[in-house]
Parts: structure tokens; sequence; C-alpha cells
């Protein structure tokens, strides 16, 4: 009943998440990297602060003590403002640094490295008044208020209780010298600001999850889009099968060819067989020249008995030897002792001389 009415019940493919992100479209969290490029600056602020306020201080020093003259001439004025703007350029540039590093880390820690033009191409539906108005007072403009309204509850509760805490020093603050004021505010800011973070950070974590779970539902697909999706990948699923039917006949063909010209057939003993020839002559180790797991396993082995090849059952050797040696490949040193003690053991059993 799904697939008629187009539900959309099935997981994305790898396929539809790459090509959402080719869109621009991935899930992120706005609060979770306001969060972090709060947490960010607040730490940079924290360690620059001292320099900051050192080069406020010989700035304002230089301009209250008249360092530069009563009566300025041009050039004076010109060098009291290349000196101000060299003062606030050390004070402003470690701060936008620092802000640009937050919201460089937010956004990686997130999404990683993507940079997609398509997200930047001009739609023409997102100038329809009809969709923002929708996006503000719909269902989901509703629930962003109601969760925004929220979260602000939860800031303004941490910041009275913090402020409680601290009353009994914020009292004493008339009391104390201009510096020591100065230190004791700072710290407290410092605090109540590490306070605020923890809970934006908090709340910022569950929005990112939140917010993969809902990009992994707006990408689910039909079960019609899946088939559609595998057609174009790996072709019409007739002409899949039809192709898989000529390798397996290829195959047939192969071992058939192969397998009257082995010594030894090495077996699992139902699921694996490995035709095994040699040739001191022509060959420095024995050769794998034909292998086969389950059916062709079995076609292998039917083939061996109508031409009398002994089969020996092996399972260790059977399924290391499956894995690691490609057919027409001669066996690695591992195996040397015990194909040679099978082979030895066939040629006793025949009759004939090794190699």
């Amino acid at each position: 009943m799904a697939d008629d009415l187009g539900e959309k019940t099935e997981e994305p493919t790898p396929k539809r998440r790459m090509e959402a992100r080719e869109e621009g479209n991935v899930s992120k969290s706005s609060d979770l990297s306001a969060g972090i490029l709060l947490t960010v600056v607040t730490l940079g602020i924290f360690v620059v602060a001292m320099p900051m306020l050192a080069n406020a201080k010989t700035a304002l020093e230089m301009i209250l003590d008249g360092s530069f003259g009563h009566a300025m001439r041009v050039d004076e004025v010109l060098e009291v403002c290349k000196f101000l703007a060299g003062a606030a350029v050390r004070i402003v540039l470690p701060l936008l640094l620092i802000a640009w590093a937050g919201a460089y880390l937010s956004h990686f820690l997130q999404v990683g490295w993507l940079f997609s033009m398509k997200a930047i191409r001009p739609k023409l539906s997102k100038l329809n008044p009809l969709n923002g108005f929708k996006r503000i007072f719909g269902i989901s403009g509703l629930v962003k208020v109601t969760l925004d309204s929220l979260k602000v509850l939860i800031v303004v509760v941490v910041v009275t209780l913090t402020l409680i805490q601290y009353s009994d020093r914020v009292l004493v603050l008339p009391y104390l010298t201009v510096m020591q004021c100065l230190s004791e505010i700072g710290w407290l800011m410092f605090d109540l600001a590490l306070r605020v973070l923890a809970v934006l950070l908090l709340l910022g974590i569950l929005d990112f999850f939140y917010q993969r779970w809902k990009h992994t539902k707006d990408l689910k697909m039909t079960k019609q889009q899946v088939k559609d999706e595998m057609k174009q990948t790996d072709g019409d699923p007739e002409t899949r099968k039809r192709r898989m039917r000529m390798q397996q006949q290829i195959a047939m063909q192969r071992v058939s060819s192969a397998v009257p010209q082995a010594d030894v057939i090495v077996t699992n003993p139902e699921h694996i067989s490995i035709a095994i020839k040699y040739d001191a002559d022509n060959m420095n180790a024995p050769k794998v020249i034909a292998k086969g797991a389950d059916f062709l396993a079995l076609r292998i082995r039917q083939i061996a008995m109508q031409h009398e090849i002994p089969i020996v059952e092996r399972k260790p050797l059977a399924r290391a030897m499956y894995k690691s040696v490609p057919i027409g490949s001669e066996i690695p040193p591992e195996f040397f002792q015990a194909v040679a003690e099978i082979l030895a053991y066939v040629y006793r059993l025949s009759g004939r001389k090794a190699g």
C-alpha cells in the first residue's frame, strides 16, 4: 500500500546522500555552530584580554598626556591617526581571527570539507513569499519559535542562579578599588559565560542529533525510487541476470577444460574445490589451475571423478588456498609442504614419480 501511495519508507542510499551533499543539502545544527563559535570567542577573549588592555592603556595614555602637543600640524595629526589605527588593529584583529577560527571549526566539525556551487546558485523558489510565509507561520515555524523560547528561558534561569550564588560578592563591589572591582567583575562574567556556554553546547548537541535524524527522514525514498536508482547504477535486473549467467557459463567452460589436466583436487569437502597441477619441467611450484565454491566446487568434483583424478579432503588448506591463491598462479611457499605431501600421496597411489 505504501508503495502504491509513493510513501518514502526506504532509507536513503549512499548515492542519494552524496547527491544531496553535492547540492549543499547536509545536516547541520545552527545552535551547535553558535555554541562552538561563542565558546571559542570567549576563550580567545580570556587569552588575549591582557594584551588588548595593555594596547588600549598605552593608546589612551599617549592621547591624554599630550604627547603630540596642543597645536598639532597636519603631519602630527596623520601620525596620531596612524598610531590609533595601529592600536585598533592590534586590539580588534585577534578577536576577528578567533571568531573566524570558531566559525570554521563549528562548520568543519559537523559537515567536514564541503564546497558546493549548487548551494549558492540563485533559485526563484527562494523568492516565493508563500513559501516564506509557510516557513514562518507553519507547523515547523511554530515548533522553532517554541524551542527558541525554551532555550532563552533555560539561559535566563542559569544566569539568575549564578547571580544569586555570587550576590555576596556583588554587594561588596562598591567597597573595592577600581582594579579589584574590574578583576572581580571580569571573573564573574567569565564564570557566567562558561555556564551559559555549557548549556548552549548541550542544547546544540541535542539539536545536532535531531537535525541528523530530520535530514535522513527528508532524504528517505520510495521503493520505486530505489529500483530506478539501482537500474541507473547497475543496469536493468534482467540484463544483470543475463550477464551473470554468461559469466557462469564461461566459468564452467574454463573448469571443464582445466580440471582434466589436474593432478589432484583438494576439497573442503562440500563447499570448496581446488584443482592443482605440477609439472617439474615447466613449473617452479605446483599451480592452481581451477577453483570454485558451492555449485562450481561440485562441478569440479564431478569432472574429476569422470577423469579419475584423485580427490583429497583438506579443509584448512582448501579454505586458505581458495582465499589467497588466484587461478593460474603458483602456490606460495607457506603451502609447499602441505601440497607436497598430498602430491606424494597421490603419486604413490597411481604409481607415478613426482614431477
